[in-house]
């Protein structure tokens, strides 16, 4: 083998046997819980979704340090979604010694409406891509170009009785690990209205 390989290979191998200790800051607040926006667009929608680039920090895994671009006039949208009715979860799954990462978000949309139940029928076979900011701040991202985010189930219900909660509940499934996005999305999200025009149900591209 050449040096440049040899190299190579004997970076892979300190990054992968690469571990650190984790610290709990008890003055720091580690808040339960995911906030009540829930940002989306179809996969087809991003032009690149970078990943991340591990090296010899745990952190590395998971944070994504360049800004995703998206395809001409496609951009997010978002949801507004029940406050503590949702959660985030990453999981793993398969045989010993050959597991991997799958997450799982349910979230709970309010309100029996058309507009939410025509939100399920389009996008219910349609790949995704989700954001979704935890209490603490930190927005996860769900789905990327390669492994595409979901929806696994749904259901949507009036509620029996007056103080029951009309609407759907949604759990979401990627088959990827978790990502953390590092950037700002608050600054194009606009929400939509699910007509008909689909293909522009999503952001328009403004400045």
């Amino acid at each position: 083998m050449s040096f440049l390989t040899d190299t190579l290979i004997g970076f892979f191998v300190a990054v992968m046997n690469s571990f650190d200790n984790i610290e709990t800051c008890y003055y720091t607040d580690y808040n339960s819980g995911v906030q009540c926006r829930l940002y989306y667009a179809p996969e087809e929608f991003f032009f690149r979704t970078p990943l991340p680039s591990p090296g010899e920090s745990l952190e590395s895994e998971v944070i994504i340090q360049d800004q995703i671009l998206m395809k001409k006039d496609k951009l997010l949208h978002y949801i507004d979604i029940l406050i503590d009715e949702n959660e985030l979860k990453l999981l793993i799954a398969g045989a010993l010694a050959r597991k991997k990462s799958k997450i799982n978000l349910s979230v709970f949309i309010l309100g029996f409406t058309p507009s939410v139940l025509g939100f399920i029928e389009r996008a219910m076979n349609i790949p995704l891509v989700f954001f979704i900011k935890d209490s603490n701040g930190r927005n996860w991202q769900i789905g990327h170009n390669r492994n595409r985010a979901l929806i696994d189930n749904s259901e949507a219900g009036t509620g029996k009785k007056y103080e029951d909660n009309a609407g759907a509940s949604i759990t979401i499934t990627c088959n990827s690990p978790l990502f953390l996005y590092n950037f700002s999305l608050d600054h194009f999200s606009r929400p939509g209205d699910f007509n008909t025009d689909f293909n522009n149900d999503f952001f328009k591209y403004y400045d």
